[in-house]
């Protein structure tokens, strides 16, 4: 018998069982007594399989003063629950019940759903196959959902890491939700969890979001607009940010140099350039290098540079030029595209379009 200091190690498959037997009971709605018992048993047996996972101190009894000793996670026992969790199906009822377990316990499901996720293959493969629970998760960031949102954010950052469950969200209809509702709420930790995923789906898979750009560019770009745009300084914040690492991922370079090409886009940077935000402003500034640096420049553009190239030269001499947040390399490129601006620059000059003195 495994003894340490009088506690026996738990086998993996009666926890999972347990832990099936108990969210069962969960669901079927019976007394409030059977529901406190379930719910205490479940809080129990989902921190068993978390000790089993990645370890932990072994319990002592409370007469004895013996040092507690560490257990060690095993390899087989993790590949146990990963069987037990598939074919049993507990993780499709833990997420859709966990809106009723505390706070600490939704973060367990979460632990160990992307530790299952990340380290176990017939898990991962599991959900892959059940895109149904990828559609729960994502659903945790509806309004109506804020108390699962942030665990839902967690498991759904590392499902983003495959680039079969980046290319199913590329694909739906649920990807505008996070354009349209997710990154919009007014719950600073769901809108920044959003934001995230939503990088990672832009960023992460180069080759699958290349392929969405060239497939969905209008409505995307179209809706992402809208997000720079916004009067919400955390909304202009986070997008600015997506957009700037977007655009200068090499896979993107067509995305890029297509999205540069356009007079209105230009617009919306110069007017990101003089953002309350010094960050929104450094983050504008690299993505506004790009229309200047733009070896296939449309005339539009060109025109709306050359026509505002002097106070665009005097503003930019201005920007950040006593700023302790940036490196040299950002002086550097700052010359760099005054003196390209000043080579522009060859007709009258006009109004600068949305950009005024910071002075």
């Amino acid at each position: 018998m495994n003894m340490v200091f009088g506690w026996r190690k738990k086998k993996p498959a009666e926890i999972v069982k347990k832990l099936s037997k108990h969210l069962e009971t969960l669901t079927k709605a019976p007394s409030s007594r059977q529901v406190e018992h379930a719910h205490a048993s479940i809080i129990q047996t989902l921190q068993d399989l978390k000790a089993l996972l990645v370890g932990s101190d072994g319990k002592s009894t409370s007469t004895s003063k013996r040092k507690k000793r560490k257990i060690e996670a095993r390899p087989e026992d993790r590949q146990i629950i990963a069987e037990h969790v598939v074919n049993m199906n507990v993780f499709i009822v833990l997420i859709t019940q966990m809106h009723k377990m505390p706070f600490e316990t939704k973060k367990d499901i979460a632990f160990l759903f992307n530790f299952l996720f990340h380290h176990e293959k017939i898990f991962q493969e599991y959900v892959l196959g059940n895109p149904s629970i990828i559609w729960t998760i994502v659903s945790g960031y509806r309004p109506e959902n804020k108390a699962v949102s942030m665990a839902c954010g967690k498991m759904l950052e590392e499902c983003i890491k495959n680039s079969k469950v980046c290319h199913l969200i590329l694909t739906s209809n649920e990807l505008w939700r996070f354009l349209d509702t997710y990154i919009v709420l007014k719950d600073f930790e769901t809108q920044s969890s959003a934001f995230d995923v939503l990088k990672g789906l832009m960023t992460l898979h180069p080759s699958v979001s290349a392929e969405f750009f060239e497939q969905r560019y209008e409505k995307f770009f179209s809706s992402f607009n809208d997000l720079l745009r916004s009067d919400e300084y955390v909304v202009r914040r986070h997008a600015t940010k997506v957009m700037c690492r977007t655009l200068t991922i090499p896979e993107h370079f067509d995305t890029m140099m297509r999205y540069v090409s356009s007079k209105s886009h230009l617009k919306i940077w110069m007017n990101l350039l003089r953002d309350d935000s010094d960050q929104v402003q450094l983050d504008a500034f690299h993505v506004f290098k790009l229309f200047v640096a733009n070896p296939q420049m449309p005339k539009d553009v060109d025109h709306t540079l050359t026509t505002n190239g002097k106070r665009l030269i005097s503003f930019l001499n201005r920007f950040h030029d006593k700023s302790h947040s940036v490196d040299e390399d950002f002086f550097a490129e700052k010359s760099m595209i005054i003196d390209h601006i000043k080579k522009m620059s060859s007709s009258p000059f006009g109004d600068l379009t949305g950009l005024h003195n910071n002075s």
